[in-house]
């Protein structure tokens, strides 16, 4: 199961930044799957992967202290990392055509959240690691907010 939490201490630029992270299992959920492949997708930054906002994007919604994060992404690169596309029948709200491959939900602090990074981190790996562990294997993926309408 999808781990999702607001912490600081992940940007190493701004350790004091809280920022929404959340571990992924590549051999759990479909979607936890899905999201695990899309890193093979990406392009790579300063220590971090980048998943282009043309091929997908995280969508929070905080509702007093519950925090829900979908992850959307178009159909075409999650064809391309090897998804079952009928595994996904949820769209984004954002973009109908993208496809709502994983949620997760928190409960998070509403003010350490709007202090947060628009983007969110995330990390792959066995759900016991630590969601910021740091390794050159285990380079967060960031994932931008929806495009602009």
């Amino acid at each position: 199961m999808a781990r999702l939490h607001v912490r600081t201490g992940i940007n190493p630029d701004e350790p004091d930044a809280p920022v929404v992270t959340l571990r992924v299992d590549p051999d759990g959920s479909p979607g936890e799957r899905a999201v695990a492949r899309l890193g093979d997708h990406c392009y790579e930054g300063d220590g971090v992967l980048f998943l282009s906002r043309t091929d997908g994007w995280a969508e929070h919604t905080l509702d007093g202290r519950r925090l829900t994060v979908d992850i959307a992404v178009y159909p075409a690169p999650l064809a391309r990392a090897g998804a079952d596309l009928a595994m996904f029948p949820g769209r984004s709200s954002a973009d109908p055509e993208a496809v709502l491959v994983l949620r997760a939900e928190t409960e998070a602090d509403p003010e350490l959240y709007a202090r947060a990074a628009p983007a969110t981190a995330v990390f792959t790996g066995a759900p016991d690691r630590a969601p910021d562990s740091d390794s050159d294997s285990d380079w967060p993926m960031l994932l931008a907010p929806p495009p602009e309408e």
